[in-house]
């Protein structure tokens, strides 16, 4: 419980001189600092007096003992003058704790009045002698009062004079921006016609200046979206500071879990996201009046929807005005979706002098005409692909030596260079470090979004006299980055893009030519300080032929975000949507059928009660079915943990040639999901322990937190208590904090530009030192964020086996249908060479980053002669399991790979989770999926296990709903009861199995429907226990079948298959299961029985002859007793020696 604070008598009041006056009737003070400097001429006196006495101080030896932390007054001075708890007497200007307070004690110990604080301080620890007499102390207390006086006063002296300089500066700087003379025409034109386009170059003063004119012009709600958090932040102190804070928390900013908003705030800095769940919340975004969307010439897939929804709320709200901004904007084209006129703004450029430098002949891809003419006439426009080709430092070089040729070294000037990706850099940046070590006149710099926010800053630092950068970056330095100081640009024409193949639902991260728009952002790069000059490493007949814009990511990017969103705000037919461009119908059709298997949408496309709680997390789908699994299973924590690290990007980079072989060991060792999967399970976190990775797990990991706490309140109670507890019983939180409001404070002041360093250029990670020093903040507030122990603790907590299959199953429900089956050659392939296969794509590899391409061994499988002689309990096991791959993305560079892997037992999985599952007559075979194939052994394993799966699958899914529904409200207007409609006489002729499963499905949900409308905590809990008990035998016992991939001719002879729409009839027909026309009977949503025309899969084999594992449990049916068990080696003999 909070401690309140004890009330400060009004009676008791400190004195000028240090003494307590105790009265009833309220004191006047002696000295009031505010009617001070309210006053002009007692002000004008009590500087004068303050000068006077300063000049008239008596030197004093320093003390080099002082602590620069403490102030060199006394504690009770401290109180009389800076405690907000005791009405200090200059706390409305100089509170205690403040910045203003740290910056006046700074100035005090190191600047103007050392001289007689040094005495002062001397004093302070004379008084603490016991001997000193009362008399002297209060003499003392009252002569140090005086002083602090006349300090307070030359402070606000100094203080008022630093801003007014600040205010000159900030007028100066403003006016010479070019967008300050179209302040009239844009707030006259906003009026007028609502809508605006503003088109200006960077460095135009847009994102700052709008804002501000729209405050001044009286817009009373401005929202001012941005597609980045660390911008919103950014530019809310910026106009703060420009704005010389006159508007106070009137100008503030908001992302998720963090924001400086208030009652009071009018202009806000938010990102797209964030207001579209505000619109979430209230149609009419009805607090607004004024919405400005900044960069929207990015063209992010959340950006054209937000376009979308404005465009609507224009039509509805006819007082709402929106401002759209943009470095390179497509005028024409935003014209047209919104009616409305465009102001162009020129940017701040010098000339910049452009040099074509093609390497080779024009790429075709690009240049020839046919192909030209059928891109533009194109509605859904697709990037260029480039030619493959390896990277040569010739040319760079080249232009290296003209720079030093031709440039005096005395002439200011760095070189920026543009390449497609990573690879590509850390290629180049090894061709370039021989010369810049031989000419000393360069230092090597790389600039990535995979390098952490340290190695990223150093290309903002000062290269010594006569030595230039080099800066090698992908396209972040395009709009995002702006560094101060280039004179020189490559461009090479490049860009890396991650584009996504509907069918196959693969991404591709491929090397594309940039758009003209792109090449004239990295020309403009050099013309911002000075005159510049660009070399452009391709022909001016392939400039001509680019696009003229980017390709918008709502056409090359998985639309289940927007489709979710569309369906929850109630939006109608994402097909039907208006977006500025149309995404394509095949990709919006894929993201429809990804969300049913996730299911968020039923099979009609409505909203499912779990897609309305994944609609509103502000996570990926798949990550926030993971979250809401492990709150019905009670593994928060854990899968918390593994989603968070599952966000952010791999901590491991491509390591140079000659890395260290230690570094390469523990990489190869350490790597994805599948290093956790084999190290008994427990969560190792011994990677390489990048900073800024482990930083943003954890902040990740606090913000899931919170996102489950928003859907169901309460959830993590526990889980905060121990934290806090543990964190109550660090001793050095509060030096902690001192350092990090220090550090923060020593950030705000104004600092010289770190100079780098020329030295040989470590070989290992390719940066130049630093001369700094400094104490890193993130570091601190890491530490006050988290608890290290605690962390470490949980780190080395080893799971359970039941808890290890829970996690599985889990990250299953979440990932499915991603599962990627080993090929049947894969056991006498080379290790380098093993592949799997998806349902919508063949011959995949292991991504490198994943342990598994270190290990293959342990996905490689055995081969027949293995299986058929496997004595060893570990092989009988091995090929018993049916293992597969879950993973999280498919992704192809040089060739497909599949990312983030997990080992799984593929049986039980499918059982649990498959939307398919098609039977033969005697249940003996299965296709889950029209895709994997299932043989049973023997009829009673079949009818069990078949059985069991599904009353578990139908109790898991019953339980998830309700837990969803503990969350929100939700209405589903299908009953759970009307699933199945299957009359008696039908019944009657379905074989025993069949029976069971629907009189079980009908049972549960008869069960659980009564009970859902009082839900009984306690109760809900006991089914969730029996529940996990139930799972993790399953998910433990081997089930005896052949388990392998269908192939194409089986499943065009099991199924009824119809023709492709335009496909000739003469042409055999191609497998494809959308073309499927269902047959047999429909048992549950799921399960079609004699779906398929398969004979029986079951043999009779003698009890004696069946290989079973020591120690692992199976399914095994007794003939004797027609019972099926769970039963290992030894109680299987145990039971055929017994039963009668």
């Amino acid at each position: 419980m909070k401690r309140s604070r004890p009330r400060h008598r009004p009676e008791e009041r400190y004195d000028v001189d240090g003494s307590i006056i105790k009265s009833k009737v309220p004191h006047k003070k002696v000295w009031d600092l505010r009617e001070i400097l309210d006053n002009p001429e007692s002000k004008a006196k009590a500087l004068k007096e303050a000068q006077d006495y300063i000049k008239t101080a008596k030197p004093a030896p320093s003390d080099s003992q002082q602590s620069s932390e403490q102030p060199p007054w006394s504690d009770t001075a401290d109180d009389i003058f800076f405690s907000k708890e005791k009405r200090g007497l200059a706390t409305f200007f100089l509170r205690r704790g403040s910045p203003r307070y740290d910056e006046f004690k700074g100035i005090c110990l190191h600047r103007w009045f050392y001289r007689k604080y040094g005495a002062l301080r001397q004093w302070k620890i004379r008084s603490e002698n016991e001997t000193m007499s009362a008399t002297s102390t209060g003499q003392a207390l009252k002569d140090e009062s005086e002083t602090i006086r006349n300090a307070v006063i030359l402070f606000h002296d100094y203080h008022r004079k630093q801003q007014a300089a600040q205010k000159a500066k900030i007028e100066k700087d403003r006016d010479s921006l070019p967008i300050t003379k179209y302040e009239k025409a844009i707030v006259h034109t906003l009026r007028k016609h609502r809508v605006l386009l503003i088109a200006g170059d960077t460095g135009c003063g847009k994102s700052t200046q709008v804002p501000q004119m729209l405050l001044k012009a009286g817009f009373d709600h401005i929202a001012c979206t941005q597609p980045r958090r660390i911008a919103c932040s950014s530019l809310a102190k910026r106009v703060s500071y420009e704005t010389m804070n006159e508007y106070g928390s009137e100008i503030a900013y908001q992302v998720r879990f963090e924001g400086t908003s208030t009652a009071k705030t009018r202009a806000l800095f938010l990102t797209e996201g964030l207001l579209l769940r505000q619109y979430a919340n209230d149609p009419q975004l009805s607090k607004y009046d004024v919405i400005v969307v900044d960069e929207v010439h990015e063209r992010h897939l959340i950006g054209d929807f937000l376009l979308g929804i404005l465009r609507l709320l224009l039509k509805e709200r006819e007082d709402l005005h929106v401002v759209l901004m943009s470095a390179t904007l497509n005028a024409e084209l935003f014209a047209q979706y919104f009616d409305a006129p465009a102001i162009m703004v020129p940017g701040r450029m010098f000339d910049v002098k452009i040099m074509y430098m093609p390497n080779e002949k024009d790429d075709k891809n690009l240049v020839d005409e046919t192909e030209y003419r059928k891109r533009q006439s194109q509605e859904i426009k697709t990037s260029i692909p480039s030619r493959s080709e390896r990277i040569s430092p010739a040319p760079y070089l080249k232009i290296l030596d003209y720079i030093d040729q031709s440039v005096s070294s005395s002439e200011r000037g760095d070189l920026l260079i543009f390449m497609s990706g990573i690879e590509e850099i850390t290629a180049l940046a090894e061709g370039l470090t021989p010369y810049a070590t031989q000419t000393k006149k360069w230092i090597i710099l790389m600039l990535h979004s995979s390098l952490s926010i340290d190695m990223q800053d150093k290309v903002f630092h000062v290269a010594p006299e006569g030595v230039r950068k080099c800066i090698l970056s992908s396209n972040i330095a395009e709009t995002s980055v702006t560094i101060d100081g280039i004179r020189f640009i490559i461009d090479s024409g490049k860009v890396k893009e991650l584009s996504h193949e509907s069918h196959s639902n693969m991404s591709k991260l491929s090397e594309f030519w940039i758009s003209k728009a792109s090449a004239a952002q990295r020309t403009g790069r050099a013309g911002r300080t000075g005159p510049g000059e660009c070399f452009r490493l391709y022909s001016e007949n392939e400039y001509n032929h680019m696009n003229e814009f980017a390709v918008p990511e709502i056409q090359r990017a998985p639309l289940e975000p927007i489709v979710l969103d569309i369906k929850a705000l109630g939006l109608g037919d994402p097909a039907l949507f208006e977006f500025i461009e149309s995404p394509s119908p095949i990709a919006l059709e894929a993201s429809i059928n990804m969300l049913k298997a996730l299911d968020a949408l039923d099979g009609d496309e409505a909203i499912t009660p779990l897609g309305q709680v994944l609609a509103d997390l502000p996570i990926d789908a798949v990550l926030g079915k993971m979250l809401i699994m492990s709150s019905v299973f009670h593994l928060v924590e854990q899968i918390i943990i593994i989603a968070a690290s599952m966000s952010v990007q791999s901590p491991f980079i491509r390591l140079p040639r000659n890395a260290n072989p230690e570094i390469t060991k523990v990489k190869s060792s350490h790597s994805g999901l599948g290093a956790w999967n084999h190290r008994g399970h427990g969560v190792n976190v011994t990677v390489l322990r990048s900073s800024d990775y482990m930083r943003q797990i954890a902040k990740l990991k606090r913000q899931f937190e919170k996102i489950l706490n928003d859907v169901q309140p309460g959830l993590l109670a526990e889980i905060e208590a121990s934290r806090l507890s543990l964190q109550m019983l660090e001793t050095d939180r509060d030096q902690k904090r001192q350092r990090l409001r220090k550090e923060k404070m020593s950030q705000r002041q104004p600092k010289r530009r770190k100079l780098l360093k020329l030295t040989s250029i470590d070989e290992e990670n390719m940066e130049a030192d630093v001369l700094d020093s400094s104490t890193d903040i993130r570091d601190l507030e890491f530490s006050l964020a988290n608890n290290i122990e605690d962390l470490r603790n949980r780190s080395r907590m080893a799971l359970s086996k039941d808890a290890v299959n829970l996690i599985k199953l889990i990250i299953c429900s979440g990932l499915y249908p991603q599962f990627a089956f080993p090929d049947e050659h894969n056991p006498y392939r080379k290790s380098n060479e093993i592949v799997f296969h998806t349902h919508t794509k063949r011959f995949l590899s292991p991504h490198p980053s994943s342990v598994f391409a270190s290990h293959p061994e342990w996905i490689q499988g055995a081969g027949e002669n293995v299986r058929r002689a496997a004595i060893d309990d570990l092989d009988l096991l091995k090929d018993m399991k049916h293992e597969i791959l879950c993973y999280l993305q498919l992704l192809e560079t040089n060739k497909p790979y599949i990312v983030n892997l997990l080992q799984v037992p593929g049986v039980h999985s499918l059982l649990l989770l498959s939307k398919s599952i098609d039977i033969n007559e005697d249940c003996s075979v299965i296709v889950f999926d029209r895709y994997y194939m299932l043989s049973f052994r023997t009829i009673p394993v079949a009818e069990h296990v078949l059985t069991l799966a599904h009353r578990l699958r139908t109790i898991w899914s019953v339980l998830t709903n309700q837990r969803v529904r503990m969350g929100i409200q939700f209405s589903d207007k299908t009953s759970v009861v009307d699933r199945v409609c299957v009359s008696d006489e039908v019944m009657k002729k379905f074989p025993r199995v069949i029976q069971k499963i629907i009189k079980s499905e009908m049972e549960i949900k008869q069960r659980h429907a009564q009970m859902s409308g009082s839900l009984d905590k306690r109760q809900y809990q006991m089914e969730i226990e029996n529940l996990c008990g139930e799972l993790c035998q399953f998910m433990e016992t081997v089930i005896s079948a052949d388990f392998r991939l269908a192939k194409s001719t089986e499943l065009l002879k099991m199924y009824q298959v119809r023709k492709a729409e335009g496909q000739d009839p003469d042409l055999p027909t191609t497998w494809d299961p959308k073309l499927v026309n269902p047959s047999g009977i429909r048992i549950t949503d799921y399960m079609w029985y004699r779906a398929i025309d398969l004979e029986s899969s079951a043999s009779s084999i003698p009890e004696s002859e069946v290989k079973v594992p020591h120690n692992v449990p199976m399914y095994w049916g007794c003939r004797s007793c027609e019972t099926t068990f769970s039963f290992t080696r030894r109680e299987i003999l145990e039971h055929v020696a017994n039963c009668n």
